[in-house]
């Protein structure tokens, strides 16, 4: 199936889709295993399921074989994990000497970037920009939970890391800190029975969607996340602290911020969990969204802070409500663009899409090539010729722009919202995770399903501006003002409940 095929196929079925999996989910069990399944909580990026539901494709591998095999790969990956988790835990009680100002009552809860704190020499993280200064200015008491990010393979890393963090004026809890034996075992039954409690979701097979999402849930037994264990056992811990009242919580729906949130809501519903999700969304990540069902089952938080109006969503039992934008405030300080000269590509944080993007790029002369800050850029090998690679900030980028070639990047939604034009990548290997919506399409933007498509789109798209400059501006405004929620005083203070 062509890309093209695949996104309109995507756009006939997707409610079947989501209905499929809703009926699915009220069936299960509705226990831990059941709410860390990579399958259940339809990321495209960890379970096959979605990409080949659109496909209508079923396998003919036979199951048995696909299990075993795929259960030897699970237990290798997280069993090694539980060592280097133990080791971890080791290292935490040697190196982490800090003590806390405050009583827990208030959690911040984000990834901690280990190697970026490490390489840097002070605390790093950039999901939760800002937070922190902001609960500081007013004068709100606050523990940063963090979670570390990438230390499977090496905890030793967590030795600096601690000593950085010993150093660091602000509060931080650890789950190391809650950690018994006990704690340990539960952590190795849970992760010996996974595969085999895995076999309860499988359907009768009535209808090719069946065989499908069996064949998928059998595949995804090698895709799911240790972390969703642990976080598991660290969320019942926390429901324990009489202190705590609130946590908030970065959010993207996984399967670690699902079982933390089943770890606490099973075991405590006076703690209210926000979920921010101060990030540009796509609709294909349709892990974000959390809905009435996710609430029934207790994976879902209470309240949902979306990054502008276009996210709120209507639900009965989980409240949506508008936060703030901590990570995109240059948005509301840019002006115009003073010249239309570059063209620019932005690269994805999916490694394939901007290899893929970079073998596209010959129709242009010269191309401004922005890599995603969170990858290696040496894994992309020796660029051509016509692309220059730039670590300019991206809105100086904008100021000189002429148009914006990206895919999976919430940056284009940032570029429309200044005025530029915006070419979307299809992907070659998924469903395509646009951030933009149908306002401005052949306008301001538009979609390349295949590489010759850009010539074509591109022509079409400078065309449209020189002659439309008011709709452009047009635009621009409506995906600023429903995309984004700037910081003012009032914002704030309706987001965080803070009272003079």
């Amino acid at each position: 199936m062509t890309p093209k095929d695949l996104e309109q196929s995507y756009q006939q079925k997707k409610s079947l889709f989501h209905a499929y999996i809703t009926k699915v989910k009220q069936n299960a069990p509705w226990d831990i295993f059941t709410i860390v399944n990579p399958t259940i909580i339809k990321n495209p990026y960890t379970s096959s399921f979605p990409k080949r539901f659109f496909e209508h494709k079923a396998s003919l591998q036979k199951k048995t074989l696909l299990f075993l095999l795929n259960t030897i790969k699970f237990y290798a990956k997280n069993f090694y994990l539980f060592s280097t988790y133990s080791i971890a835990f080791i290292v935490y009680k040697m190196y982490y000497k800090k003590e806390r100002k405050y009583n827990i009552k208030t959690i911040i809860d984000t990834f901690g970037l280990i190697d970026k704190t490490n390489e840097g020499g002070t605390f790093n993280e950039n999901y939760l920009t800002g937070i922190y200064e902001i609960f500081e200015q007013y004068n709100e008491d606050y523990t940063i939970l963090l979670r570390p990010y990438k230390i499977g393979k090496n905890p030793f890393k967590l030795i600096l890391f601690f000593k950085i963090i010993n150093q660091e004026q602000r509060d931080f809890v650890f789950e190391y800190e809650f950690l018994s034996l006990k704690d340990f075992i539960e952590l190795f039954v849970l992760i010996t029975l996974y595969p085999f409690k895995t076999l309860r979701l499988l359907q009768n097979e009535n209808i090719i969607s069946d065989k499908i999402f069996n064949q998928a849930l059998i595949e995804d037994i090698k895709n799911s996340s240790f972390d969703s264990f642990t976080r598991y056992i660290f969320g019942k811990k926390i429901a324990d602290l009489d202190s705590v009242e609130r946590i908030y919580s970065w959010s993207e729906f996984q399967v670690i911020e699902r079982s933390f949130n089943f770890g606490i809501r099973k075991n405590n519903e006076r703690i209210k969990i926000i979920a921010c999700q101060f990030y540009l969304n796509y609709e294909i990540y349709f892990n974000a969204y959390a809905d009435d069902l996710d609430y029934e089952m207790l994976s879902a938080p209470h309240q949902v802070l979306v990054n502008g109006k276009y996210y709120l969503q209507h639900k009965e039992k989980i409240s949506y409500r508008t936060g703030v934008s901590l990570r995109y405030k240059d948005i509301f300080e840019f002006q115009e663009i003073k010249k239309e000269i570059n063209i620019i590509l932005l690269g994805s944080y999916i490694e394939q899409e901007t290899k893929n993007m970079l073998e596209n790029m010959t129709y242009f002369d010269n191309i401004i090539f922005k890599n995603h800050p969170a990858v290696d850029i040496t894994k992309f090998g020796k660029l051509p010729k016509n692309i220059t690679v730039s670590d300019e900030n991206i809105y100086t980028l904008f100021e000189n722009a002429k148009l914006i070639i990206g895919t999976a990047s919430g940056t284009l939604v940032e570029a429309v919202a200044c005025g530029v034009s915006v070419i979307v990548i299809a992907s070659k290997e998924n469903l395509t995770a646009n951030p933009l919506v149908k306002y401005g399409q052949g306008q301001i933007w538009d979609i390349a399903f295949e590489a010759n498509d850009i010539e074509r789109i591109f022509t079409q798209l400078i065309a449209y501006r020189e002659n439309n400059r008011q709709k452009i501006q047009t635009i621009r405004k409506y995906y600023k003002d429903n995309f984004f929620i700037p910081l003012t005083d009032e914002n704030i203070r309706n987001t965080f409940g803070f009272y003079k």
